[in-house]
């Protein structure tokens, strides 16, 4: 049973190859939340998160990352303010999650990716400081080994794989304010290379990979405030490019790719409420579009499996840390 098929039967879906079609059981209240998400024209399953395995421990800011269907949740802090060096992975087919090799240290908002397989971890802060350094796991030996570092601190940022590297956004750098750095990893090379800053720093912000370009948005920008900016840097072209603003910006959401299009999902806004919305960007069309959800939370992970959109841990209204792990269908 993959996440497909799980959530379908904990939402009384049926979810047929090709076509999908969708029973709700008698229940007029399903069909009304179709309905309006069909209105909304947004790629969302009514907003409806399904509940599954809980994390093994209540965390935030960790790294979320899939690898070959299952879920990898990379360090992260504790509600007592420490920092863990844990790795769990979550299979979805039995719904169950599993103790692995630890992280080499114990750090949380670093920036990740994953290339052939293998997850790359790089930067995050310890407790005190961002750090510099390259970890990088291999599912199939359970093990961690150490590539080279960044030339320089690095955290909170967003990380993503394009064409076989990792790419690196620095927003702290622990010294200078926040920054706008822009660094690519080759594996082959072992190599780190400095690339064109990018237009605002976006710390604690929202970003992703989508058609091999690296879009960021949201999060905390130069001037010390959320910031709107949203942008796109274009490896081929070496440049960064502004795009339309994120609507409602927010600092630590979750955020994930699913179907071309970005989903920027809670965080906080600048006035410390929790944001219960789940705002999308479509690059084909550089617009917004946002929809209320039903879970608001704040400094999560989140990744994406079988078009199924995986948040996990974080911390609610009410500054408790989670063990929440919830599944949203993103896309048909």
């Amino acid at each position: 049973m993959n996440v497909r098929q799980y959530v379908a039967k904990r939402t009384h879906l049926d979810l047929g190859k090709g076509k999908e079609k969708m029973h709700f059981a008698s229940n007029k209240r399903w069909l009304l939340a179709a309905m309006a998400t069909l209105a909304l024209a947004l790629p969302i399953l009514a907003g409806r998160w399904i509940n599954l395995a809980p994390l093994p421990n209540a965390l935030a800011n960790m790294n979320v990352n899939s690898i070959n269907g299952l879920l990898y949740v990379t360090g992260g802090q504790e509600s007592s303010g420490s920092r863990v060096s844990s790795l769990y992975s979550y299979n979805p087919t039995s719904n169950s999650w599993s103790t692995l090799a630890s992280l080499p240290a114990a750090l949380d908002q670093a920036e990740s990716g994953v290339i052939n397989g293998q997850l790359y971890y790089a930067g995050g802060w310890d407790s005190s400081l961002p750090t510099s350094g390259l970890y990088i796991y291999d599912p199939p030996s359970n093990t961690w080994t150490t590539g080279p570092g960044l030339s320089h601190l690095s955290g909170g940022g967003i990380g993503g794989e394009i064409n076989v590297k990792l790419y690196v956004t620095t927003p702290d750098n622990g010294y200078n304010g926040y920054t706008n750095y822009l660094d690519m990893y080759d594996p082959s090379a072992g190599a780190w290379t400095s690339l064109p800053d990018s237009i605002d720093a976006h710390s604690s912000g929202a970003g992703g990979v989508i058609n091999n370009k690296l879009y960021v948005s949201s999060g905390v920008g130069d001037s010390y405030g959320w910031t709107s900016v949203t942008e796109v840097y274009d490896p081929v072209a070496n440049t960064w490019t502004n795009l339309a603003p994120i609507p409602m910006p927010v600092v630590n959401p979750g955020s994930a790719v699913s179907c071309g299009r970005l989903f920027v999902i809670g965080g906080a806004f600048s006035n410390g409420t929790v944001s219960n919305l789940v705002q999308v960007y479509d690059p084909l069309n550089n617009n917004w579009a946002s929809q209320v959800q039903r879970t608001t939370r704040q400094a999560f992970g989140a990744s994406v499996i079988d078009h199924y959109i995986l948040a996990v841990g974080g911390v609610n209204s009410a500054s408790q840390f989670l063990t929440t792990n919830q599944a949203t269908q993103s896309c048909h």
